[in-house]
């Protein structure tokens, strides 16, 4: 006996090209190990993996660092594409839910073609009132006069556009003020030369002065700043703080005299009726306006409100797949049924960009966790080369007793610490790297546990998975040969 363990002592000594400890002080640490009915406790299978791990420390490290940058990238990815979705949700929250926008559409004579939206002169004042006082669920509607000039102020100019409105539209439009007041229904009745700032006309012209109480020059007249709007941002390519709002009837004598308006701007009491008022505005419009015939948009708004009790999904289409549908089903219409106004809300906008956000995120998780997957496939490697320089141990143990569940629940064990380590660290670099980078474009962190947990999850599932082939390869080694191939 103590020739043959001399034999297989020095022969352990070297496995392929890396050192391993001898035989018997394996043997010995072994003996020592607690066991229940010939199988080694779950106590005994830690400490076991723990020294395994701690005797290859830098193999060790080499493997959490694979998990740990998939993890960190993974969570990373999640807080900055929840922030951005965020971001869009706020920005759309502060440009109106329940708004409706009603433009005019010129309508030529030439058969089956309609003009751009906006490039008519079809809607009035009394278009306006009527909205206002004939279709349910209308908290305030506002006529709107678009036009745009070159802003002076001592010696500083600025091209901005500029809208006649209602008092009520900040309602409608939801506009805060920064500071200052809006024009109230005095000054528009007596059409008051009075503007209020965007953030972006207010920086360009005054800088650092307060411009209430200011006298600005828009073309040939004399407005007083009375307020300065909170920014919003901007709308794609558009910088929505680019405005000055003043009096519509303010705009109508000095700026702009026209008897018809460029916009109808809406504000419906609650999402759910938003359907209904479009529906509603254009039965009253068209019959205003005298149009004849079938309206195919109307038709298609009227089947997706016949459907409505079966939730908002009218809302990922909108407005626009139903003009779609009415110039795809019906291309021989005469110029007098077309509607000469377009009935329009930020629905499918909104889930535009939702959609967006979404196929944004699941992409770049989806490179982050390619990540996480070589990091799984090095793992799977490096136990496979441990697989290899501990035949000897491997052999030794089976030799004692061990069986194969013993020795595959310690190769998985370890390809699992592993994982936990890396994930764990992973999260909490992941964490920092996500606060960072949406702090670095400006969106808001939102901090979730789901992704927490699932990053974790996978993190654990990837021990499992890339563990559990070299685990059942060492467990299905025949002590004899494993005892042979280190000698």
């Amino acid at each position: 006996m103590k020739k043959s363990t001399r034999i297989i002592t020095t022969n352990a000594l070297v496995l392929g090209s890396q050192p391993i400890r001898p035989a018997s002080s394996i043997l010995s640490r072994l003996k020592r190990r607690p066991s229940r009915g010939g199988r080694l406790t779950r106590a005994a299978l830690l400490s076991d993996s723990l020294h395994t791990l701690h005797s290859h420390r830098l193999r060790s490290l080499l493997n959490i660092l694979g998990i740990m940058i998939g993890v960190a990238a993974v969570i990373a990815v999640v807080c900055l594409t929840q922030g951005v979705n965020e971001a869009v949700n706020l920005y759309f929250t502060r440009l109106g839910t329940t708004s409706i926008t009603i433009i005019p559409t010129a309508v030529s004579p030439t058969y089956g073609v309609r003009p751009p939206a906006g490039s008519g002169q079809t809607l009035t004042l009394s278009d306006s009132q009527a909205i206002a006082t004939q279709v349910p669920d209308i908290l305030a509607t506002s006529p709107i006069l678009n036009t745009s000039a070159q802003v002076i102020y001592a010696g500083q100019n600025w091209n901005s556009p500029i809208q006649g409105v209602y008092p009520n539209f900040p309602s409608i439009a939801q506009w805060q003020l920064d500071e200052g007041i809006w024009f109230n229904d005095q000054q528009e009745q007596m059409s008051t030369p009075v503007a209020v700032l965007g953030q972006t006309v207010a920086d360009q012209l005054f800088g650092a002065t307060n411009p209430i109480g200011q006298m600005i020059r828009i073309r040939r007249q004399l407005f007083r700043v009375i307020g300065v709007l909170q920014p919003k941002g901007y709308a794609g390519a558009s910088d929505s703080d680019n405005i000055i709002f003043v009096p519509f009837s303010a705009a109508e004598v000095r700026l702009k005299p026209s008897s018809h308006l460029d916009q109808i701007q809406v504000e419906v009491d609650s999402p759910s009726s938003i359907l209904q008022a479009q529906i509603d505005i254009i039965s009253l419009l068209r019959m205003r306006h005298h149009l004849t015939g079938a309206d195919p948009v109307l038709q298609t708004l009227q089947q997706q409100q016949g459907s409505f009790s079966q939730g908002f999904s009218w809302l990922q289409t909108g407005n626009t797949a139903a003009v779609a549908a009415s110039s795809a089903s019906s291309p021989a219409r005469s110029s007098s049924d077309l509607d000469d106004f377009q009935v329009l809300n930020d629905s499918l906008l909104i889930e535009t960009a939702q959609q967006d956000a979404t196929i944004l995120e699941v992409l770049l998780i989806s490179i982050a966790t390619i990540s996480l997957t070589v990091g799984g496939i090095g793992i799977m490697n490096i136990m496979l080369i441990s697989v290899t320089e501990r035949t000897a141990e491997i052999g030794l143990r089976m030799a004692i007793g061990a069986r194969q569940v013993d020795i595959r629940q310690q190769f998985l064990l370890e390809a699992l610490i592993l994982c936990m380590i890396g994930g764990g660290i992973g999260l909490l670099l992941g964490l920092f790297g996500g606060l960072g980078l949406t702090g670095s474009f400006g969106f808001p962190f939102i901090l979730s546990p789901i992704p927490m947990v699932v990053a974790f999850g996978i993190s654990a599932m990837v021990g499992v998975v890339f563990g559990l082939y070299p685990a059942v390869r060492a467990s299905r080694l025949e002590p004899i040969v494993a005892l042979r191939a280190s000698s």
